[in-house]
């Protein structure tokens, strides 16, 4: 295995990293995790991507309501270190749990890189790096950085998935979906037909969930989106 390896999810961040950063699809790691909306991405994935390396970790009895899976970045960060001894994730500023911040990710090398204190342990030597590229930018700065770089806007919508309910079409009412949306709209992309419910319906509500929430770093793209929509 190459000496860098993706964390690959099919959702929009990694799929962005992926383009931007010429990750090869062997350089890409795809983990069966058990849920449902991770069955649908690994279809994708199938379809798509051939070679993308897979594994299996079956966290998906850990799944909360709020579709959060304890240490779930941890059990990855783990992982990755038996492909590659760089690891990449595509975090962005919008991301709030804690093992998608910058501690997350100074603890997390502390650990993997005290294991290869013993070389003779590990299958790729220190030092370890958990790399976050995209973390001081927002979903829609990523966009916008993808389609600087001159990527077809359509792939976004067609080879991407990020939607916490599964399906084969996304609900367009989810967190995630949400913010997929604003990210795509506040960078003028048509998102028709792509999405069971209209997202902009739910905008309103998303904002004041995100301000109850603390979710300081996207509330300004919210609102810019939700400002757009209603004069459109």
């Amino acid at each position: 295995m190459a000496g860098r390896i993706l964390m690959f999810s099919m959702g929009l961040d990694s799929f962005i990293l992926k383009q931007v950063y010429q990750f090869k699809n062997e350089e890409c790691l795809f983990v069966r995790m058990g849920t449902e909306e991770n069955r649908i991405e690994e279809s994708l994935i199938d379809k798509l991507y051939p070679g993308v390396v897979k594994t299996e970790l079956p966290i998906s009895q850990f799944e909360l309501p709020n579709k959060i899976i304890p240490f779930r970045n941890h059990f990855l960060a783990l992982l990755g270190a038996q492909y590659a001894s760089s690891i990449y994730f595509g975090f962005t500023l919008g991301d709030t749990t804690k093992d998608k911040d910058y501690v997350f990710k100074a603890q997390i090398e502390g650990i993997l890189n005290y294991f290869a204190t013993s070389p003779e342990k590990v299958k790729y030597g220190a030092p370890y790096t958990v790399n976050m590229p995209y973390k001081h930018l927002t979903k829609t700065q990523i966009v916008k950085k993808y389609l600087d770089s001159h990527f077809p806007a359509i792939d976004l919508l067609t080879k991407s998935s990020s939607c916490y309910n599964g399906g084969d079409i996304a609900c367009g009412m989810c967190r995630s979906c949400l913010r997929k949306f604003v990210a795509l709209y506040l960078n003028d992309i048509d998102t028709d037909g792509f999405f069971i419910n209209n997202p902009s319906h739910y905008l309103d509500q998303f904002l004041e969930e995100s301000i109850i929430k603390n979710r300081v770093s996207e509330l300004s793209d919210i609102q810019q989106c939700i400002i757009k929509v209603k004069g459109r």
